[in-house]
């Protein structure tokens, strides 16, 4: 497997990996979304709640959001305590959570858990285990997919309508020069294959096909972990249940 770096911006990255089996690079997704520990909020004790949100509403959102994750505590079963007490009027984000263990806080302070009104209370406690996806899908560490390297030939540089194809296009691909169009500089990768630039324009002027000897491979971070622990945990996982298999076969 060769692979390349093509973009990396805080929790998103984009790799080209090129000589490696679709069905490998599907396990490597597969293993993001199933294996890969986080940690989430399980059990919320709920005290007091005189808001217009069902106690069910609530608890289901403090298991959304995301929490700082320590990837080498995964097998400690380590039990992370939060508690919450306001009063109206005010909006509650997740930095209203107080948190036993400042390393497991939430990721973004200001993502809004409630709106309490004018003397409307909460009063709850709860905990965060860690977890993957195939425990529950609130355990999952980012988005994560793939698809084959976009080919983009235009054939005709001389389109009448090259202001609107390039308008219609969803990921911003192309430049326009009057009735000449061409993909911006780096951009070729981010075609997303939706075609819509073809069907404007026609097949005889522009031609949309990908290269399945070449993946892109695409990630996004929900903040919970970086970028290279979600991958280094992915393989980890690989490992694990292969060597699982392994064991299993009688010689």
């Amino acid at each position: 497997m060769a692979v390349k770096l093509l973009n990396q911006d805080g929790n998103y990255a984009r790799f080209l990996i090129t000589n490696e089996e679709v069905s490998i690079v599907n396990a490597i997704r597969r293993s993001i979304l199933t294996l890969v520990n986080t940690v989430a909020i399980e059990d919320v004790t709920i005290y007091k709640n005189t808001s217009t949100m069902y106690d069910e509403v609530l608890a289901s959102r403090l298991g959304l959001i995301p929490i700082k994750t320590i990837p080498q505590l995964k097998k400690t079963n380590k039990r992370i305590r939060f508690s919450l007490k306001e009063v109206g009027p005010k909006v509650v984000h997740a930095s209203d959570l107080k948190v036993e263990d400042p390393d497991f806080s939430p990721v973004y302070d200001k993502e809004i858990i409630m709106n309490l009104r004018q003397g409307e209370q909460v009063e709850l406690e709860a905990e965060a285990v860690y977890g993957n996806g195939i425990d529950h899908a609130k355990f999952i560490p980012g988005h994560v997919f793939y698809h084959f390297y976009p080919i983009i030939d235009i054939k005709n540089n001389n389109l009448k309508n090259a202001k609107e194809i390039a308008e219609k296009c969803p990921v911003a691909l192309f430049d326009v020069d009057g009735n000449k169009l061409s993909v911006k500089k780096g951009m070729n990768e981010t075609c997303i294959i939706c075609k819509a630039c073809e069907d404007i324009a026609g097949k005889d002027n522009i031609e949309i096909s990908s290269d399945p000897k070449r993946i892109v491979f695409e990630i996004e971070s929900w903040g919970q972990l970086s970028i290279k622990d979600i991958i280094d945990e992915a393989i980890d996982g690989l490992e694990e249940e292969i060597n699982e298999i392994s064991k299993s076969v009688i010689d």
